[in-house]
């Protein structure tokens, strides 16, 4: 990015302007880009662009009086308000305003469930969505995006209201226990102070051309930029048939198409297809069976193992119950978790859990969590790794135990493709329904609705009992 400029009036520009000047963005992939755009064309028209530092709530004033040159990146109507800025009438990039919390404070963290947040002053795509709200809580504005992390991972706020390609900077973003709500969806448009409005038209060929030439896309490779993919046609009839397989668990996934999850799976994708299909099988087909794409999604898995050729639910469907260690005994328990045991660790196919051990540690992966707990018996493995604190009962030693983490959001998985995109969509907008409806509790019971935090967003009327 370029350095900062010495901050000056803009001249009278009856002629070719040497130089513009911006307010200089906060760094995120997606300014970057813009920046690398506006650069490379104001570039060709022989104009050098610079930046200046300033708050970002008073830029688009200093920009309507010509004290700098225009806006880099703002709403299509923000002219309206500020009349002397002419708009270069080409999408530079889209952005969504996403609500940015915890899930285990707030569920699934919509307005009504948060205690507190935090926003950039100036950002009028959030303050729309803010202002759109019927609910006030305590909110604090601040004037850059280093305050507002500050104040979020402090905890001296509950959730943050910002641009998603600003959410990805937030060191936080790739925690499992972060959850993203999307709001509006906005485009963002470069602007030109109205002396300049004379170089609009061919700013505008020049994007035009720089899009048809795929240098646009390549700016974005370049700078890592994401670009919003196209907005789903919302006919959810165009979803046909949708085939959903899982990894059996006593009560949550049958083989009989009965459980939890299959219940909440029919709940929510029958009205947007011709045929919903469930598959059981244990762990390691179903999840296989997903890999290559024998179907389109894949109930129970996690955030932290998601591959290039899926994507992952915005919103958790329950958590797991925790990760435990089990072993014969105390000083082998001690050993595995130092990496120092010369036999194995037993778990399931599916998963990887060396990110919880010394890089020394060897692995055993088996189709059956039975299975591991046999070899256990035999002596053929050290250890066994398994969801919960409670191994089988025929085993001839009180298993030794150690908790290896904390309960982890479980998640539904889709295709990296445009159906896939927009089948979770789907998920996450209908079972945000289902919860906030308070019809989750027509399917789950009162420990699931405690344990996954949707009490927390659902009609009062309808919470568990005892529950705020």
């Amino acid at each position: 990015m370029l350095a900062p400029a010495t901050f000056s009036p803009v001249a009278d520009a009856t002629e070719q302007p040497q130089e513009l000047v911006f307010r200089m963005p906060d760094p995120s992939p997606i300014t970057d880009y813009a920046v690398a755009v506006i650069t490379e064309v104001y570039k060709e028209l022989g104009i050098e662009i610079s930046f200046v530092e300033m708050p970002r709530d008073r830029s688009l004033t200093e920009a309507n009086k010509g004290h700098i040159s225009g806006e880099l990146g703002r709403l299509p109507n923000i002219g309206d308000e500020f009349t002397n800025l002419v708009r270069v009438d080409f999408p530079l990039f889209d952005s969504r305003v996403l609500l940015v919390a915890d899930r285990r404070d707030c569920g699934l963290c919509n307005f009504e469930a948060i205690e507190s947040y935090a926003y950039i002053g100036g950002t009028h795509s959030v303050e729309n969505v803010i202002a759109q709200q019927t609910v006030e809580k305590p909110s604090i504005k601040v004037v850059n995006f280093e305050q507002l992390q500050m104040l979020y991972e402090n905890d001296r706020v509950q959730a943050v209201i910002v641009n998603d390609f600003e959410a990805q900077q937030l060191r936080s973003i790739s925690s499992p226990y972060t959850i993203t709500v999307p709001y509006t969806r906005n485009t963002g448009y470069h602007f030109l102070y109205k002396d300049y409005a004379y170089l609009v038209p061919q700013v505008e060929a020049i994007l035009a051309r720089m899009a048809a030439n795929d240098r646009l896309r390549e700016i974005a490779r370049a700078t890592g930029a994401e670009m919003l993919a196209a907005p789903m046609v919302s006919n959810t009839s165009e979803f046909g048939s949708i085939s959903i397989t899982a990894g059996l668990r006593e009560n949550y996934i049958e083989l009989d198409g009965s459980g939890y999850y299959w219940e909440l799976m029919r709940r929510v994708f029958t009205p947007a297809s011709s045929e919903v299909e469930l598959f059981a099988n244990g762990p390691t087909r179903a999840y296989l069976g997903y890999v290559d794409e024998r179907f389109d999604i894949f109930v129970g898995d996690y955030t932290v193992a998601t591959q290039d050729h899926s994507i992952t639910s915005r919103n958790h469907i329950d958590f797991d119950e925790g990760l435990f260690l089990f072993a014969r005994d105390e000083e082998t328990l001690t050993q595995l978790q130092a990496g120092e045991h010369p036999r194995p660790i037993c778990h399931i196919r599916s998963f990887s859990y060396s990110y919880l051990f010394p890089e020394s540690t060897t692995f055993y992966a088996a189709d059956d969590q039975l299975d591991c707990f046999a070899m256990l018996d035999m002596g053929r493995v050290a250890g066994v790794i398994d969801y919960g604190n409670q191994a089988p009962e025929w085993g001839e030693y009180p298993y030794k135990v150690a908790q290896l983490r904390d309960p982890l959001p479980l998640h539904v998985k889709f295709r990296n493709d445009a159906r896939g995109h927009g089948l979770r969509d789907w998920f996450d907008s209908e079972l945000r329904r289902l919860v906030e409806s308070g019809e989750i509790a027509e399917i789950y019971t009162e420990e699931m609705l405690q344990r996954s935090k949707f009490y927390l967003n659902m009609p009062k009327v309808n919470s568990p009992q005892g529950t705020p």
